[in-house]
């Protein structure tokens, strides 16, 4: 969703994916789910937030979100969609959560997309792995929400 609205995206499948990922280049926002095969999105939102990132998390579940949102806003999560959601709801609080976010490098708006400094291949590099992570993280948690839902069989 977020590459066809021009995002740089990478995905990871597991709560040690992404933090791996982390470890390796910070990013401006990230999209979690809220269920992962090895953990769950607050946990890794739990990593970022002891490591002092402070970019925009936007956590998407298919669960009643009652029980999560007190840690969810102690973790300082910018927003909680429930899915199923649109593009235009995933791209609208994105677009609003990173306007808000304190930004440690100047950034250009080019429309309403965020556009970084000409990229650099390392650069390139890192953004296809956000996308890899967001999207495999978005895909895991459809087909949980399918299969808990008895629409996958």
């Amino acid at each position: 969703m977020l590459s066809l609205e021009d995002y740089e995206v990478q995905t990871s499948q597991s709560v040690e994916e992404a933090v791996t990922a982390i470890a390796e280049k910070s990013f401006d926002a990230y999209v979690l789910d809220y269920r992962l095969r090895d953990g769950t999105g607050l946990d890794v939102a739990e990593r970022l937030r002891s490591k002092g990132n402070g970019a925009p998390i936007i956590l998407v579940s298919g669960y009643d979100l009652s029980g999560i949102a007190s840690k969810a806003e102690t973790l300082k999560v910018s927003n909680i969609i429930q899915k199923p959601f649109s593009r235009d709801e995933l791209c609208d609080a994105l677009k609003k959560s990173l306007a808000l976010a304190p930004s440690p490098r100047p950034k250009r708006v080019n429309g309403s997309k965020v556009a970084e400094p000409v990229p650099t291949k390392k650069r390139l590099i890192g953004t296809v792995w956000v996308g890899a992570i967001i999207l495999l993280l978005i895909v895991l948690g459809m087909i949980i929400y399918l299969l808990a839902t008895g629409h996958l069989r």
